[in-house]
């Protein structure tokens, strides 16, 4: 059986990204270092033959996921909710500092989704991925606390310890073998990349 691989990119960077607020299914457009680092991940990505490219409905990852699918000559991106990030309760809008002052931890948040409901609807999109086999090098492009949540679950053993941030327009792969998931290029970036504002992966 050929090996199959998914490669993870996060959204570009926003304008909450930018001054650390909290964003969850808030939506919020790329901002012009967004776009910047959309077409950053398109060059770091095309010298592999993609089959498709999935994407939550959200302006900042559907927007990315354009530019990208535009790049590669790609059919139009394959929209699916289950990819969209964590909903944060009452604290979308908030500061990195404000929260971390209110909330010992993201669970606390009244109105927050349960990490484990957001790693069930994307474990969906992967089945439904595993499922075609037409499919065998797949990009998703979606948003820090998704992808967490699915590496967590898919390749817990190989993920660097604490990690606590994806870059925005980072690029990370996983590879199948049929039985098991490996983690292959992690947080892959260029310098467009890095914001000057580093901040927690679900953003």
């Amino acid at each position: 059986m050929k090996q199959r691989t998914i490669c993870f990119i996060r959204h570009g960077e926003t304008e909450w990204n930018n001054l650390t607020r909290t964003q969850g299914t808030t939506d919020i457009p790329l901002n012009e270092t967004g776009i910047s680092q959309a077409h950053a991940a398109a060059e770091l990505v095309t010298s592999s033959p993609w089959d498709a490219v999935y994407t939550s409905p959200l302006k900042r990852a559907a927007s990315t996921a354009h530019i990208i699918q535009t790049h590669l000559g790609l059919p139009e991106p394959w929209v699916r909710v289950a990819l969209m990030e964590r909903h944060f309760g009452i604290a979308e809008g908030m500061t990195s500092a404000e929260r971390r002052t209110r909330y010992a931890t993201s669970d606390e948040i009244p109105g927050a989704e349960p990490k484990l409901a957001v790693r069930a609807r994307g474990l969906t999109v992967i089945e439904e991925i595993l499922a075609d086999r037409r499919l065998e090098h797949v990009l998703i492009v979606t948003h820090g606390g998704t992808i967490m949540a699915l590496l967590d679950h898919l390749v817990p053993r190989d993920l660097p310890p604490d990690i606590t941030h994806l870059h925005n327009a980072g690029a990370t792969y996983i590879h199948w073998d049929g039985e098991i998931w490996s983690l292959g290029l992690f947080n892959q970036t260029t310098l467009l990349h890095f914001s000057k504002n580093p901040v927690e992966s679900p953003k």
